[in-house]
């Protein structure tokens, strides 16, 4: 039965981040239940202003990875805000943080500094390329990533420039890493009540994407090359251009490429003696890309789906993301939910794909306006109204304007 309360219900994160990869870890972690307060500087986490993608200010890209959180807008470099958030990091189960290394100790939130006040508390700081001295000081962002980590070598056509991968994968993936190292270390708090510090960089992670490419290289002792669409051990495995649309198809052993020959009409290439081995098929890659090329490109991305599936051919269509997101099968998993947000209306966010049996993977709320729950925090912190009153006055915090916000400045039309 589903308890309507996440795995990590109770848990206690304070995200001190901006930016993609923390915060990506961040919404992963308020989608299995844990409190997450982001501690943004008064001008607002730099996503809010980036981009092109705005409506009356606020940012569709800020809004994409940070549903489910709440907002306290502080001025650390001032000693009452710094003060604040070091109470909150006295009261959190886990820091989150993604500044350069040495930001947040010069600013006395580090892991040295917290750990005295809160030795169970989990610090998990992610950095581009960690504290080696000569790339610390580095600024280091998902593109510059992809290119020292080797995606970029190994993307795009045989012979073309590099080309950077659609999709923040070294953000995304080192978020994922931090999501589990996080999970793993709540884990271990439990059998010896002791916290510690997490440290990751986006290059590490890269380097462990490499995978069966590493492996290439260490087969060959050279870098392997991009190889477009195509798979570089298997043939057939690559994209073709149907008659309308695109198709991804494959035959990942002999047996299967038997099976593929019948299901495209082709039993002749078999036992072709360039084709009948895989090994025989990467030799002879470019002749056979060229013929199954023309073989595609008689029927629609529709219609060989529906061939291949009888067949049970290695295959799917190549969709865009409006085609992905709308189609049948994301929709019956229930990634994208609709939230309520003061600006957007309903705006669609994505859920963490996690589903388990006994326990609730869910959007916790709406992305948060900058500030929005500052006053609410504050007074959970014991600020009276005169302490927070002082601090808006000095620009130590801000609160973003709303009704509670009017309330608390002008009191309420009941009073």
């Amino acid at each position: 039965m589903i308890t309507n309360m996440g795995p990590l219900t109770g848990v206690k994160v304070v995200e001190i981040a901006h930016w993609l990869v923390a915060p990506y870890c961040a919404n992963m972690l308020s989608d299995l239940g844990a409190e997450i307060i982001k501690i943004e500087p008064l001008t607002g986490d730099q996503v809010r202003s980036s981009g092109s993608y705005f409506k009356d200010g606020e940012s569709y890209l800020f809004a994409a990875y940070n549903h489910g959180k709440q907002s306290i807008a502080l001025n650390l470099k001032d000693p009452d805000g710094l003060s604040i958030a070091r109470d909150l990091c006295r009261q959190a189960d886990v820091v989150l943080e993604n500044y350069r290394p040495g930001t947040c100790d010069r600013l006395g939130i580090g892991y040295e500094s917290l750990k005295g006040l809160n030795p169970r508390l989990i610090y998990c700081s992610i950095s581009a390329f960690g504290d080696t001295p000569e790339y610390v000081h580095r600024p280091g962002m998902d593109p510059i990533v992809q290119g020292m980590g080797a995606a970029m070598s190994v993307t795009g056509e045989p012979g073309g420039k590099p080309l950077l991968l659609g999709i923040p994968v070294a953000d995304n993936s080192t978020a994922y890493m931090a999501f589990g190292a996080i999970c793993g270390a709540l884990y271990e708090r439990e059998r010896t009540g002791q916290g510690q510090r997490i440290q990751l960089s986006l290059i590490d992670t890269m380097v462990f994407n490499l995978s069966t490419r590493f492996g290439q290289y260490i087969a060959t002792g050279k870098s392997p090359s991009p190889m477009g669409s195509q798979h570089a051990e298997i043939v057939p495995y690559q994209a073709f251009p149907t008659s309308k649309g695109w198709l991804m198809a494959g035959a990942q052993s002999d047996q299967a490429w038997f099976v593929f020959c019948q299901a495209i009409d082709r039993p002749d290439l078999t036992d072709h003696p360039n084709y009948r081995t895989n090994s025989l098929r990467v030799k002879n890659r470019e002749t056979l890309s060229e013929l199954l090329n023309a073989v595609f490109a008689q029927k629609s991305t529709e219609d060989w789906c529906a061939i291949l599936s009888e067949h049970n051919v290695l295959h799917g269509p190549i969709w865009n993301i409006d085609e992905l997101v709308n189609s049948d099968l994301i929709r019956d998993h229930g990634l994208i939910e609709p939230v309520e947000h003061s600006v957007f209306g309903k705006v669609p966010v994505i859920r963490t794909p996690i589903n388990y049996s006994d326990s609730d993977v869910k959007i916790q709320g709406p992305p948060p306006m900058l500030g929005e729950h500052t006053l609410g925090i504050l007074k959970q912190l014991g600020h009276n109204e005169a302490s927070i009153s002082d601090l808006i006055a000095r620009r130590v915090i801000y609160v973003k304007p709303n009704k509670e916000a009017y309330e608390f400045q002008h009191g309420s039309d009941s009073s």
